[in-house]
């Protein structure tokens, strides 16, 4: 399967961005790709307060947000994690979220390797 960079870029872009919110001006957010023997697994991590249960299993939802009091003109549509899960699950990959067990935030995909 070919993966088009620039759709992953988005991916990337939208990953960051969301991290960037709940991260204190002190914290940090890193970029970790792994790769195995079938797949590579690209996550972003962060330093902030972590995910509440709900968010873990909604956030990927059209629309849906952590926040309910929060303005579209403070925080988006709603859609770029849906939007990012659709770009993944188009490369043939997974994407998903998790609490870090030191803290913090942990979003991540899956990307098949390039065979040959």
């Amino acid at each position: 399967m070919r993966i088009a960079p620039g759709k992953i870029e988005r991916v990337l872009l939208n990953l960051l961005t969301n991290a960037v919110r709940p991260t204190p001006g002190d914290g940090a957010i890193s970029v970790v790709v792994k790769p195995n023997s079938d797949h590579v697994v690209v996550a972003v991590e962060d330093t902030g307060p972590g995910l509440e249960a709900e968010a873990t299993e909604r956030m990927f939802e059209r629309f849906w947000r952590a926040d309910d009091s929060r303005a579209r003109s403070g925080g988006g549509a709603g859609l770029g994690l849906a939007i990012a899960q659709g770009l993944v699950h188009a490369h043939g990959g997974t994407i998903w979220a998790e609490n870090r067990p030191v803290g913090g935030a942990r979003v991540a995909f899956t990307l098949p390797r390039a065979r040959g």
